[in-house]
């Protein structure tokens, strides 16, 4: 009987385990200002830090989405660099 609680208690905690380290997790970007440095921060690691060409991206977004807001571009140009690394 002990033999089976002390496998049961491990399996429990190899799920926790497995539960709290699996990737997708995160809460996501923050709201508000914040939601740019933090979309902008994304773009400059993938570019290595070339902001001239987080800037040329965002003018060119900015011409196809008029109303949307600088967070929202920076998501959209970081999806789209997500979307063409993995091609």
């Amino acid at each position: 009987m002990s033999t089976a609680a002390l496998l049961i208690v491990l399996a429990l905690a190899l799920l926790a385990l497995l539960l709290a380290t699996r990737p997708g997790t995160s809460k996501g970007p923050p709201a508000g200002r914040s939601a740019e440095r933090y979309w902008e921060e994304k773009i400059l690691r993938q570019t290595r830090g070339n902001r001239g060409a987080l800037e040329r991206a965002l003018t060119a977004r900015r011409r196809r989405y008029p109303h949307a807001s600088r967070a929202e571009l920076l998501e959209m140009i970081h999806d789209e660099y997500v979307r063409d690394r993995a091609d």
